[in-house]
């Protein structure tokens, strides 16, 4: 059981964060959900995991927000107006997953997601249920340390490459939002990292891309959507030091 939130409730004007107006209600009522699940895991041997697991659940009174085919003008623009509604809903999923080692410095992730959700009392599909996305990366970790000079060595180098790809959200009706769903759309990503060790003291760092390909994408989940595409190549330097 969850009460609706302050937000849910009281929520009346633009909210800029997301470029939308959002509308709240006091009348609504607590969310009820009882939920299923059965997972399976299944061990072959040190080298090799598999799980799976699925799941039903199903709301009384559940708090959405609903896009509500309208952009009102401000003296900032014009926007999109969403309001806090209820509905009896049904939401079922599936998750897979192995990791798997190739050899003594390659490890290997796959991970599947597939989600629906169903607006029974208006025999609808929910709006701004996450897109079913398939997940994969290798890791290549060097388990012996690299010496630079006398005193520093670099300790557990290790890279990593992984692949998002996102499908498009095709549970929904055009209706039902401002603009249709985005196409799929696929991230490529790469990770380097290390420990620097001195003397006296241990120093991590690493450098990460998101986005490698630099694609133009749209994510469903992203409300700016609407308006922008989502971010292009982005590179992260970081350091951690212990003292």
């Amino acid at each position: 059981m969850r009460n609706p939130a302050i937000n849910e409730q009281y929520s009346s004007g633009l909210h800029q964060g997301v470029s939308g107006i959002e509308e709240g209600s006091v009348d609504l009522k607590t969310e009820k959900a009882f939920k299923n699940t059965v997972e399976y895991e299944w061990l072959q041997n040190a080298n090799f995991s598999l799980n799976a697991l699925v799941y039903h659940q199903h709301f009384r009174d559940y708090i959405f927000l609903n896009p509500q085919d309208e952009f009102r003008f401000t003296i900032r623009g014009a926007f999109p107006v969403f309001k806090y509604e209820q509905t009896d809903a049904n939401i079922c999923g599936l998750d897979l997953s192995t990791q798997f080692t190739i050899s003594n410095s390659f490890f290997g992730v796959l991970k599947y997601s597939y989600l629906k959700g169903d607006d029974i009392r208006n025999n609808t599909p929910l709006i701004f249920m996450p897109p079913n996305r398939l997940f994969g990366s290798l890791t290549y970790k060097l388990k012996k340390s690299v010496k630079l000079s006398k005193n520093v060595r670099l300790k557990e180098p290790e890279i990593e490459v992984n692949n998002r790809l996102v499908f498009e959200q095709t549970k929904l009706l055009s209706e039902q939002d401002f603009v249709q769903p985005p196409p799929s759309y696929s991230l490529l990503r790469f990770k380097i990292s290390s420990n620097l060790v001195f003397s006296s003291y241990k120093v991590r760092c690493f450098v990460k891309t998101v986005n490698l390909l630099n694609v133009r994408y749209r994510d469903y989940l992203n409300r700016q959507r609407y308006f922008a595409d989502d971010t292009g190549l982005s590179v992260t330097i970081g350091f951690g030091f212990k003292f």
